[in-house]
């Protein structure tokens, strides 16, 4: 028999996702195979994954592609 879990309460956001469109290519980080592995926005880096894991870091920043594994790593862009 399956489990059910309550809804999560989840903290308001001051940005909506909806809200948030990525139009400039150059803000994207992407591994050689394509996927997408970030985002630039506002000096720092947008990094989600799954459905609740979603960080802003700060420069460097190194991550595993999920879709061939290769370890990535970029610096902040230059001003």
């Amino acid at each position: 028999m399956p489990t059910h879990f309550p809804p999560r309460n989840v903290a308001p956001s001051s940005t909506n996702r909806a809200d948030i469109h990525y139009t400039n290519s150059r803000d994207e980080w992407r591994c050689g195979c394509g996927k997408l592995l970030g985002v630039r926005r506002d000096g720092r880096m947008h990094v989600r994954f799954g459905h609740s894991h979603e960080y802003l870091v700060g420069f460097p920043v190194v991550a595993t592609c999920r879709s061939c594994g290769t370890l990535n790593q970029t610096a902040a862009p230059a001003r």
